[in-house]
């Protein structure tokens, strides 16, 4: 063989091997089955919805599409969703709403807000008939976090919502619903997140038998905590007592990380959290039920614990070096288990997700399957860090899986 061709045929062989070494690292694993954990759980593979060619036509599609709700209501499937440039702050920021007759094989345009700010953490809530959207409103810094008030909107027939309207206290903003015994459940956090002091978040366990007036759980106060906690993920078991989850992003003087957190059902406003946090936090935390026990499905460092145990540096150091570390380590999106006994975190499997990833929405679609919507930087991303794939202009995608337990 000539040797210009062995050159060629070597570099191309190179090449080969190289392009099978990035498609093992990088690629995600599609793995159907998982027992593990004391669990055996069949997860589908991700069907991408949003961008799609089922999506409507008219919807003006920029990178960044996270923040995702699904529901099931009067026989259709509702999929609200962000829609941004970037993940961060953005005044050309939008909610989409569509809705699907056949399972999100395709889709109708249902509603728009857009409000010339930043719009986030849409949720859609079917409660006692009425099919209600939520979110927030938030400046147009990229590089700040500021809440200015609670959006709503009520669907009163198809492409049929009544005018966006604020509720709720300034700065506040909503976060989990659960429905529990004909009633809706709701927590909401409000105070100085991101503060380099310690935390001064107030968590906010609400109650409403409507779903439009919402009233404290406890007698007097809706304010369950007050520390460095915001997220709040929650779901009753089957005796009515409340399992939650919390991002301690913020830090309080439990540490850095997350708390589970246990209420009994003859009182649920009294929440018990943990003297000592879990070091690992969980963004966006989401919860569900199943039988007897509780899930989460939230994101996950494979590196390193999010507090990083900096105990001898002021607690300001502490706070930044921890989510400079954070934004700068890859992530993914996972399924675990709530150990009730020992009231801990238990991981059971990744679910697809790379880098700016983890959002999801979770309903019950059969008896032992669930619907979940989640957002993920491409797949490819596996091992690019959190904050590059906040920017990257690839942005961001919506898939939908199926989780089904065994009988």
């Amino acid at each position: 063989m000539p040797k210009r061709r062995m050159i060629t045929a070597s570099f191309m062989s190179i090449c080969l091997v190289l392009s099978a070494a990035f498609v093992y690292v990088f690629s995600e694993p599609l793995s159907v089955k998982y027992s593990q954990a004391g669990e055996s759980i069949r997860v589908s593979k991700p069907r991408w919805v949003v961008p799609s060619a089922s999506l409507p036509a008219n919807l003006e599609l920029r990178a960044a599409n996270n923040n995702v709700s699904i529901a099931m209501h009067g026989g259709r499937l509702f999929l609200a969703w962000r829609n941004s440039p970037f993940h961060f702050a953005s005044a050309d920021t939008r909610i989409y709403v569509v809705s699907s007759t056949d399972m999100g094989k395709s889709w109708d345009y249902e509603h728009v807000i857009y409000t010339e700010s930043d719009l986030r953490e849409p949720y859609l809530v079917s409660f006692r008939g009425r099919l209600i959207l939520t979110c927030f409103e938030a400046g147009t810094n990229p590089l700040a976090f500021e809440p200015k008030r609670m959006l709503r909107t009520i669907r009163t027939g198809f492409q049929d919502w009544t005018p966006v309207e604020s509720w709720g206290e300034e700065g506040e903003v909503p976060w989990a619903y659960q429905s529990f015994e004909d009633r809706l459940y709701l927590t909401t956090y409000r105070g100085n997140h991101y503060a380099l002091e310690p935390g001064n978040v107030e968590v906010r366990f609400y109650v409403s038998d409507d779903g439009l007036n919402f009233r404290p759980v406890g007698d007097e106060t809706p304010v369950v905590y007050k520390g460095g906690v915001s997220e709040v993920g929650f779901a009753f078991d089957p005796e009515g007592n409340l399992w939650g989850v919390t991002r301690n992003e913020d830090g309080d003087a439990t540490g850095f990380g997350s708390h589970v957190v246990f209420a009994p059902a003859d009182n649920l406003s009294a929440w018990e959290f943990p003297q000592k946090s879990c070091p690992y936090k969980y963004d966006s935390p989401r919860m569900f039920s199943h039988g007897d026990k509780v899930y989460l499905i939230a994101r996950r460092d494979p590196c390193a614990p999010y507090d990083l145990g900096n105990y001898c540096l002021p607690f300001a150091l502490q706070k930044i070096i921890n989510l400079v570390s954070y934004s700068l380590r890859p992530k993914r999106t996972a399924l675990y288990r709530i150990d009730k006994q020992q009231r801990k975190v238990v991981w059971i499997c990744d679910l697809p997700g790379a880098s700016d990833t983890a959002f999801a929405s979770i309903i019950k679609i059969r008896p032992s399957s669930f619907l979940v919507a989640n957002y993920t930087s491409p797949l490819c991303y596996k091992n690019v860090p959190w904050i590059f794939g906040q920017i990257s202009p690839a942005g961001t995608k919506i898939y939908f899986l199926e989780l089904t337990f065994a009988e």
